[in-house]
């Protein structure tokens, strides 16, 4: 019999599932045949001896291993590397995009239309004013948090408008720079600190 015949019957053979003629053929071929013999010792598991690994094979390993090693610490620099500069470069532009605002780095407006007080706060050119602020009744307060370069020659300009107050219940603007407090009521700066 062919190999190619006794390794698709080596399935067969060993579930018992052949004939007696089949099993006597195929052993025969075992015996005569290396190769088809270590093809159904490893499809039964088993095998007889595992081949020796050879000095020059473990010497190989080991340099393998070494090289690998190796490898991993350049990745790790070089990643360690990348993340600095990233960290670096985002804290250069961050500092370039923001920055803190101080009393004199805005101009501000403020008085009375009609029966109105009003209240304008404009940037620098090519910044945007960020802020966070809060609002109840006839008090708002705002901190001007950072400006951010936006590029360009306009202005961020923010305007408020509301009713005037009574002298107990004005209406009150707190306005928070990162120098100094305002303190602006019915139209008027009323406070600096």
């Amino acid at each position: 019999m062919k190999c190619e015949m006794i390794r698709d019957l080596l399935p067969l053979y060993i579930d018992g599932l052949t004939s007696e003629e089949s099993n006597v053929e195929i052993e025969k071929h075992l015996r005569t045949c290396k190769e088809c013999r270590i093809y159904y010792q490893e499809m039964t598991g088993e095998i007889q001896s595992a081949t020796p690994i050879s000095d020059e094979e473990i010497q190989d390993v080991e340099l393998l291993r070494k090289i690998k090693k190796r490898n991993r610490r350049k990745v790790a620099g070089l990643l360690a590397a990348s993340i600095l500069v990233v960290v670096i470069v985002l804290s250069f532009v961050f500092s370039q995009t923001y920055s803190r605002v101080k009393f004199e780095d805005v101009q501000i407006d403020y008085g009375v239309r009609g029966d109105k007080a009003y209240l304008s706060i404009e940037s620098e050119p090519g910044y945007e004013l960020w802020f966070s602020g809060s609002v109840s009744e006839n008090e708002s307060i705002l901190k001007i948090l950072s400006a951010r370069k936006i590029g360009g020659s306009g202005k961020d300009i923010m305007r408020w408008e509301d009713e005037l107050g009574t002298e107990d219940n004005p209406c009150r603007w707190t306005i928070e720079f990162q120098d100094k407090t305002i303190v602006i009521e019915n139209g008027e700066l009323v406070e600096e600190k």
